[in-house]
């Protein structure tokens, strides 16, 4: 069996890489105007993914927050996973705020 200790460190890790990608993803959303429409599949899997990896990211700031000791790492995990767990819920709302939206994955919209 793997040791406790070294798992929840594991998953700190894990919410700074995955809050990192969300950053990523919710300031190209904001920042970035898109010019072309994804395909339908395609449109389901990054909203499929960014749902499943704010999801994810909700349960493992759960169990760091109740069981890893206090300490550097703990602090900047629980902190970058909050501020992930804001950057996943724009990226969905990019999704929802218009018909472009949906199709981009991006808040603005203008032909190339």
């Amino acid at each position: 069996m793997a040791d406790p200790a070294k798992q929840m460190k594991h998953n700190q890790y894990v919410i700074i890489f995955m809050s990192a990608v969300l950053l990523f993803g919710a300031f190209n959303a904001v920042m970035v105007t898109a010019d072309e429409y994804d395909p339908g599949f395609y449109v389901w899997f990054k909203i499929a993914l960014d749902a499943a990896m704010t999801g994810l990211l909700v349960v493992l700031l759960i169990v760091v927050a109740r069981g890893a000791d206090t300490g550097g790492l703990k602090g900047l995990a629980l902190l970058v996973g909050l501020v992930g767990l804001a950057a996943g819920l724009v990226k969905l709302a990019a999704r929802f705020s218009s018909d472009h939206g949906w199709w981009t994955g991006h808040f603005n919209y203008a032909l190339g």
